[in-house]
């Protein structure tokens, strides 16, 4: 009897339903913490930032069916997907050099 509940086990896993992805949307330049749950097939959160010269950024986060590549971005705008929930409320993180100096000066100091 036992090892029929084990066979039950695995057939109730498979049939439980899947959870949406979940990413957060916006399309103003602040704000943009508003959790999403996406259609069933969509496989990205997409982050685009848009910089015209002389305007300010336009941040647009949503959720995307596909990965927009290197050819498909514009002249004053750049995009970031990932796959993950929640993953685009991060803002882009920048190289900090000095931060960077100071993290190997603290490990050689500790050598």
């Amino acid at each position: 009897m036992r090892t029929r509940w084990l066979w039950l086990l695995p057939l109730l896993l498979l049939a439980w339903p899947a959870q949406a992805l979940r990413c957060h949307q916006c399309s103003a330049t602040h704000d943009c913490l508003q959790p999403t749950a996406c259609q069933a097939n969509t496989h990205y959160c997409l982050t685009t930032w848009n910089s015209p010269p002389g305007q300010r950024t336009n941040i647009i986060k949503a959720c995307a069916y596909t990965c927009p590549g290197f050819q498909e971005s514009l002249a004053y705008s750049r995009a970031s997907c990932c796959n993950t929930d929640l993953c685009n409320s991060a803002p882009h993180a920048r190289v900090s050099w000095g931060l960077l100096a100071l993290s190997l000066w603290c490990v050689c100091l500790s050598r």
